[in-house]
């Protein structure tokens, strides 16, 4: 009986504590989950200092104040304030970038999290505190248009030389970009009082040489491509050389004994590097580039700290989880809809009842759409790719006719894996169109030279003939994407005219209701209004998101049909300059 109890008394408070907040100034806010175990973190944190991006995918920036100062963070118990820092809040174009600091990150949780409140005009500048732990010798967020760099964090570590150019459109916000003409110059006493030392930066190489770092007697420089860290005759190299123009993490750590190199949040390379902290250091002398993030440590950083910057800075970030927004302003009481509900008459029924149906179909063929577009987005480059990676070969390949087919069949035989490409089905066809003109069962096929290498010859005409069955199955695959989106089109034409419909009704029944009762009545006229109201909005209401929806669904498509004009576009250039004559 006890047991019961405690259990009835639990369920009674689970609403009380659902409904917790943390201030009632703040009228929204929304969950921000700090998910370490989609995220891999496998250690826990201290003082992580989070990002926490917003955009109209998730945040309501017309709730928010117009400088984002009402915004407040507030630890899992919805009591302790956390400290943050806004580097840019651009409610013009709907777009954020906060930093957080959050004093614990447990490993391998899906559950905890912070809540973000806003919502109150107003509400006073937030109350200063810092961000960062006190070992984080210097942030550098290159968001500054004008000057140079300046050290976010509290220690006031700016830096105080070099020559640097601002990118609007960074990773995180702005960027800055070198020219690799001596880079940017910073020190202090402090830096060289640590008993470590991490570097934590994004760079956007454009050229495969050029030098990162240089602390001490410690340098970091791109060789080929390759980062390299150098400590008196000990080295220490990446794997594998970077690409270049996109943005790739590094981090270095030292524990005064040893360095780990890591890039993209994956330590890559070690070595024994005893060698004294220096005051000073040297950021992408050589670099030709732009470079964003720079945070400088007094301590060496873990792997599983790296692990987390990377993940939760980068575009594709699974540690940050925002969730609905909650509002302390509820909508109108629900007793007046009730007794509009209530008092609609057949006619109204009906046709909310059909535009619920309406409804139910636009929503299920929007959300069958962005699936399949959105596996057709995922899809396309992997498989672009790996066409640019054939026709390279198929260029360079000096070898006969049946050699050329066995590589165009290879790539056709990865088909499962490209599936919901369609891509890879015009060039299936494309393909095999190509294949058939090799006329691989005769004795002697026409060949032609380019640069030195023999291929199989296709005549001129031969290519339009591929070129025509290549526009064929795009315009399947067109057709293909676009199957469906004539329900929304029915859904957003239909859904207001039926609203009228049902308001025209409501309005006749109204009217004979009254000439029946001999009186204008409220009890004769509000059935009929009712009818005509609700009749309107499930109209509405079927039509807004759908029209929405359309437009958003047709943007892709049209996107989709772009890159299958180029692809078409690009096939036939790269065959012809292979195989024509």
């Amino acid at each position: 009986m006890k047991r019961l109890f405690a259990l009835f008394a639990l369920a009674m408070l689970l609403p009380l504590s659902a409904h917790a907040w943390w201030n009632e100034d703040w009228t929204v806010r929304k969950k921000i989950t700090l998910d370490t175990q989609a995220a891999g973190i496998n250690a826990e944190l201290t003082d992580l200092p989070v990002l926490v991006r917003l955009s109209t995918a998730g945040f309501d920036f017309l709730s928010a104040k117009e400088d984002g100062s009402d915004l407040r963070f507030v630890a899992e118990d919805d009591k302790t304030v956390l400290a943050h820092r806004i580097e840019r809040f651009d409610s013009l174009n709907e777009l954020a970038f906060v930093w957080v600091r959050v004093p614990r990150v447990a490993a391998g949780n899906a559950a905890q999290h912070v809540w973000l409140y806003y919502g109150n005009d107003a509400a006073p500048p937030a109350q200063a505190m810092p961000v960062y732990a006190e070992s984080q010798w210097a942030v550098w967020s290159m968001a500054e248009e004008t000057g140079l760099p300046q050290d976010s964090a509290s220690a006031g570590n700016h830096v105080s030389g070099g020559t640097v150019s601002f990118v609007p459109a960074g990773l995180i916000g702005g960027s800055a970009r070198l020219a690799g003409d001596g880079g940017l110059q910073a020190g202090a006493p402090t830096l060289a009082a640590g008993n470590g030392f991490t570097l934590s930066a994004w760079i956007k190489p454009e050229q495969i040489d050029g030098q990162l770092l240089a602390y001490g007697g410690l340098t970091l420089a791109l060789a080929q491509g390759t980062p390299v860290v150098t400590v008196g005759s000990a080295r220490a190299a990446a794997p594998t050389p970077l690409s270049l123009n996109a943005w790739h993490h590094i981090a270095l750590s030292w524990d005064a004994a040893a360095l780990t190199l890591y890039v993209n949040g994956q330590p890559v390379a070690t070595a024994a590097a005893p060698f004294a902290a220096a005051p000073a250091l040297t950021l992408g002398a050589g670099l030709v580039g732009e470079i964003d993030e720079v945070q400088v440590s007094t301590v060496a950083r873990p792997a599983a700290w790296v692990a987390a910057l990377v993940d939760n800075q980068g575009m594709a970030t699974k540690l940050v989880r925002q969730g609905e927004e909650e509002s302390t302003e509820g909508g109108a009481e629900t007793g007046y809809f009730m007794a509009t509900m209530n008092n609609l008459t057949v006619d109204g029924w009906v046709v909310t009842i059909i535009c619920v149906l309406m409804l139910f179909v636009a929503i299920y063929v929007m959300w069958a759409k962005a699936m399949l577009l959105s596996r057709v987005e995922k899809s396309n480059p992997r498989f672009n790719e790996a066409f640019q990676q054939l026709s390279a070969q198929l260029r360079s390949l000096n070898a006969s006719a049946k050699e050329h087919a066995s590589r165009l069949d290879g790539l056709a035989a990865q088909a499962p894996q490209y599936r919901h490409s369609p891509l890879m089905r015009i060039y299936e066809v494309g393909a095999k169109e190509l294949k058939s003109r090799f006329h691989l069962g005769e004795a002697n096929t026409a060949t032609v030279q380019h640069d030195g290498v023999v291929a199989p010859s296709v005549s001129e005409r031969a290519m339009l003939a591929v070129r025509a069955a290549l526009d064929a199955q795009m315009t399947r695959e067109r057709a293909r994407l676009d199957s469906g989106m004539v329900l929304l089109t029915i859904a957003i034409s239909g859904g207001p005219f039926l609203g009228l419909l049902g308001t025209v009704v409501g309005v006749m029944i109204t009217f004979a209701a009254i000439a029946a009762a001999g009186d204008v009545n409220v009890n004769a006229i509000a059935p009929g209004i009712a009818a005509a109201l609700v009749a309107t909005v499930a109209g509405l209401g079927v039509a807004i998101p759908a029209l929405f929806g359309y437009n958003y669904l047709q943007t892709k498509i049209k996107t989709l049909s772009n890159d299958m004009t180029v692809f078409v576009d690009e096939f036939v250039t790269r065959m012809a300059e292979t195989y024509g004559d």
